[in-house]
């Protein structure tokens, strides 16, 4: 009998460790984001930043960077002195969706010339966002800051991203899993921080927007 109890309890301890990997498999083709009413719940104008044109799925380009087709993108200007990209990756309870964007840029013929993390202060609060630099051939120049949503959380950590991801499976309360990212080009190497400081102005503008469009 107490052989069969350890069998039990071994089994038991085994069930135990396997089910959140189980759980976490289960849910592998979860319904898509709404993305058009993710488009509609952020204003146009953001700021002095104006919307330009109409919003749009994912280029072929930016699907190949991304690996998905889940994408929103809107491009917004501020007269003629620059325009930035918003662009968001969504899926409902699927965070195997969203990956680190810097692997496929430098997969795309971009090469990655600065890694690291900046904060951007909104309101009376500062958030901490992924910040990359990139180059490519024939001198076009990129900067781009990036955040994870589990939810209502946001985080520049993948890692803590998917752990958020994993508790809201695990307790069954379902979340959204998103890579939202803004990004500017320019050509001319002089002007990077200019572009740079007025794309963390914008990125300052966007998180409250995307923070109520995906709650």
């Amino acid at each position: 009998m107490r052989t069969l109890n350890q069998r039990y309890a071994v089994a038991g301890v085994a069930l135990a460790l396997v089910a959140p990997l189980a759980l976490y498999l289960n849910y592998s083709a979860p319904p898509s984001a709404d993305l058009q009413a993710i488009g509609s719940a952020i204003p146009r104008r953001l700021g002095k930043w104006v919307a330009e044109g109409p919003d749009r799925g994912g280029t072929k380009e930016e699907e190949e960077i991304l690996q998905t087709d889940s994408i929103f993108t809107r491009t917004y200007g501020c007269g003629a002195l620059l325009s930035c990209d918003l662009t968001i990756v969504s899926a409902q309870d699927n965070p195997n969706a969203v990956h680190p964007p810097e692997l496929c840029y430098t997969g795309s013929g971009w090469t990655e010339t600065l890694k690291d993390t900046i904060a951007v202060r909104v309101g009376g609060s500062e958030r901490v966002v992924n910040r990359r630099q990139f180059v490519r051939g024939g001198g076009t120049h990129l900067w781009m800051l990036y955040w994870y949503k589990a939810g209502a959380i946001s985080t520049p950590s993948y890692l803590g991203f998917q752990w958020e991801a994993l508790k809201a499976r695990l307790v069954r309360s379902g979340c959204s899993c998103s890579l939202v990212q803004v990004r500017a080009e320019f050509s001319k190497a002089d002007f990077e921080g200019e572009v740079l400081a007025e794309l963390i102005k914008f990125a300052a503008e966007v998180m409250p927007a995307v923070d109520v469009a995906i709650p």
